[in-house]
């Protein structure tokens, strides 16, 4: 059945929805079911169930939300373990100035490469740190801002790798380069915005790149008056009474069973070839590591796991409906559609870079890093094929736009918790480090025009 233009009708509804609720779910369930009724009329309910049924019943469904109710656990128990705080209290007693101080940030923000909340909450444990050395906050949450969206990108073992992975592996037109996880590693040299912010964020910390705007105000503010944050951020810092903490005896233990974690980790996923037998051998070494060592009793084993599935489960949520709202799209025959259109005048010179654009304005309107996107990789991936644009720059646009929206956005969830984490107003925060952001997305914009000069 020929849908014509009806049929991008559930994009539109998706993506305004999306753009005026900031709610990445509701707005793919109700363009499910504006698709639901073009295709099934007044049996718009029964077309729903049927779908819901088909998506359920789907094995790249299944491996994609297993996989992410397997990351959520996974990293509950990390932080069971207490050895990212261990790793916090080495660190402060090695830091001998600012510079020395982000070296140590460094090293700590690689280790912790498996989960980007975990990350930013532990290096803003660090605050107080930042605080002795005379570092501005904005510094501070500009850190922590860059290294999450941009190493959660470049690394293929991360939650947000994983979600995309799941997508990648969806599309027939890609599976000649391999599963999910191949795809996504064959990505990684084209993320341009994620290693332009990178080298720009580590060129700031060791002052190799010049303050700018707001950020060389707050560093201006430090000099003169001693105040590590402005007016708008005193509310967020109130007194505390600094309290002794008494010392951990467990501390090494804690410490080895965090690394050996990881070590098994990263290591079960290079040997089995797959992800989610590498996560759940995963979660099985760290529950019987946190066990033996009598670091947890198996009652807060459980605990930390069912909370860590809780802070987790709008993942794979949204996993079930992006897979829904593609079998959608595809019974509408929206790329067919698109294609049709837009076939003989798109160049495959220009289509990366078109493709890094529109997925930084998406995730800037809508403050989504989650979905959003995807429903241009819907239409994306088979256009690429066809016009004779190398898919996997495009994949690596997408994911660059995706991050430096969010980079750029002030009301992105990533900016919020990174404002959060370093006890800085939200505005503050956004504005100071935008500077930067736009520096790290003029070098994205030229890596993808050159990559599709060069590739088309």
């Amino acid at each position: 059945m020929e849908y014509g233009i009806l049929c991008l009708l559930p994009i539109a509804v998706m993506l305004a929805v999306a753009i005026i609720t900031r709610k990445c779910i509701s707005s793919m369930v109700i363009a499910i079911l504006v698709g639901c009724v073009i295709i099934g009329g007044t049996g718009w309910f029964s077309t729903f169930i049927d779908q819901v049924y088909t998506t359920g019943c789907n094995e790249d469904t299944v491996w994609i939300v297993c996989l992410m109710c397997v990351v959520g656990v996974l990293v509950a128990l990390f932080q069971a373990s207490g050895g990212a705080h261990v790793l916090v209290k080495i660190v402060e007693k090695k830091v001998k100035g600012e510079r020395n101080l982000y070296l140590w940030s460094w090293l700590l923000s690689a280790l912790l490469f498996i989960d980007d909340m975990m990350r930013s909450s532990v290096i803003g444990q660090m605050t107080p740190l930042f605080d002795r050395f005379k570092v501005p906050r904005a510094s501070v949450a500009y850190y922590i801002d860059s290294t999450s969206t941009t190493v959660t990108s470049l690394v293929p073992l991360t939650n947000w790798a994983v979600f995309f992975q799941g997508v990648f592996a969806g599309f027939v037109e890609l599976e000649y380069l391999g599963n999910g996880f191949d795809i996504y590693v064959k990505t990684i040299p084209f993320n341009f915005y994620a290693i332009a912010a990178l080298l720009v964020c580590f060129g700031f910390t060791m002052g190799w790149m010049p303050k700018l705007g707001g950020m060389k105000k707050a560093y201006e503010r430090v000099q003169t008056t001693g105040e590590l944050y402005s007016k708008a951020s005193i509310p967020l810092n109130p007194e505390e009474k600094v309290n002794e903490e008494e010392k951990d005896p467990k501390a090494p233990v804690r410490l080895v069973v965090f690394i050996a974690g990881i070590a098994i980790l990263t290591a079960s996923i290079l040997v089995t070839g797959d992800v989610l037998s590498g996560f759940f051998i995963g979660v099985f070494s760290m529950c019987a590591l946190l066990f033996i060592t009598r670091l947890c009793t198996w009652k807060e084993i459980m605990t930390a796991a069912i909370e860590g599935e809780a802070r987790i489960i709008q993942m794979p949520l949204i996993s079930f409906f992006v897979y829904m709202f593609k079998d959608i799209v595809t019974t509408l025959q929206v790329p067919e559609y698109i294609i049709s259109i837009c076939e003989s005048f798109l160049s495959p010179v220009f289509f990366p870079l078109i493709t890094f654009i529109a997925c930084a304005l998406l995730t800037f309107c809508s403050g989504s890093t989650w979905g959003v996107t995807v429903v241009y990789a819907l239409v994306a991936v088979p256009l690429s094929v066809s016009i004779g644009a190398d898919p996997v720059v495009v994949l690596a646009a997408i994911l660059s736009g995706e991050a430096f929206g969010a980079h750029v956005c002030f009301y992105c969830d990533y900016t919020v918790f990174a404002s959060a984490m370093a006890k800085i107003d939200n505005i503050e925060h956004a504005f100071t480090q935008v500077p930067y952001g736009i520096i790290g997305g003029a070098l994205a914009a030229i890596g993808f025009l050159v990559s599709g000069i060069v590739m088309a």
